[in-house]
């Protein structure tokens, strides 16, 4: 008879529980039992400082450039062009290592990955080429330096 009533009965329930209210810690979801440790949230990094140097350094041919009145006046100063293009193929290859790392991480890597690969690899293939140029003249004796007089 008391559930008949209750069922009848059409006022609203009164809330009882103490004023204060409690939570128990909630875990996280279960882990399998293969799994060792829990998933770790993966925090972007910043960029190494080595290649904040390479990307500095790969500035310097251009800063260069820019100075003395284009790569022509670099080139034509033979020890300059060659501890330049040094120094930039350096930086590139830092960069280029830090490409690879975080490919190989499976992460993306940072703008100045890219920066120091495209700012860098002007001055190498201008110095490259140059390069080629040069020693494609001397070895197949195209300018007058190598020949004797022409009668």
């Amino acid at each position: 008879m008391r559930q008949l009533e209750s069922a009848l009965d059409t006022r609203p329930t009164p809330i009882r529980g103490s004023r204060v209210a409690t939570f128990r810690f909630v875990e996280g979801p279960a882990l399998e039992p293969s799994a060792p440790q829990q998933a770790q949230v993966v925090l972007p990094r910043s960029p190494a400082y080595e290649l904040y140097i390479a990307f500095i350094v790969s500035l310097i041919p251009q800063a260069a450039a820019l100075l003395v009145g284009g790569y022509g006046q670099i080139i034509t100063n033979a020890p300059l062009a060659v501890v330049i293009t040094i120094v930039d193929a350096v930086a590139v290859v830092i960069a280029y290592l830090q490409f690879r790392d975080d490919s190989h991480a499976s992460r993306s890597s940072h703008w100045l990955v890219w920066a120091t690969i495209a700012i860098g690899s002007v001055w190498l293939v201008y110095a490259i080429f140059v390069g080629m140029v040069v020693l494609l003249g001397r070895v197949f004796c195209i300018s007058q330096d190598c020949r004797g007089p022409i009668r």
